[in-house]
């Protein structure tokens, strides 16, 4: 089964504070992503949370000491004849480069 990158930009919101990240998700050709694949994916980069507002994609932490939320802006999903044949090594390099978190 093929695999597609789904690349989704959001917006890190703390208070005055703002970023703009990306991060990137693979799906099978036939689906496209759900709600719980940017959890899933949320939490891989550290993020522990839950939807909060369905139609805008906002998202809240779920440990309410924290205050962040995440919004999605942008959702690019690339066909799976473009996905390289070594997405595991790929993803390898990018969690050591990261240290496991953002």
């Amino acid at each position: 089964m093929a695999l597609r990158e789904c690349i989704f930009h959001f917006k890190f919101i703390d208070g005055p504070h703002t970023k703009m990240l990306r991060a990137l998700i693979f799906l099978p050709d036939d689906r496209q992503p759900s709600i719980k694949d940017f959890i899933a994916a949320f939490a891989q980069l550290g993020y522990n949370v839950k939807l909060e507002n369905e139609q805008d994609l906002i998202f809240a932490p779920t440990n309410s000491k924290e205050t962040y939320k995440l919004d999605i802006t942008k959702i690019e999903i690339k066909g799976g004849e473009e996905l390289p044949q070594h997405d595991g090594e790929l993803r390898a390099i990018i969690e050591h480069l990261r240290g496991g978190k953002w």
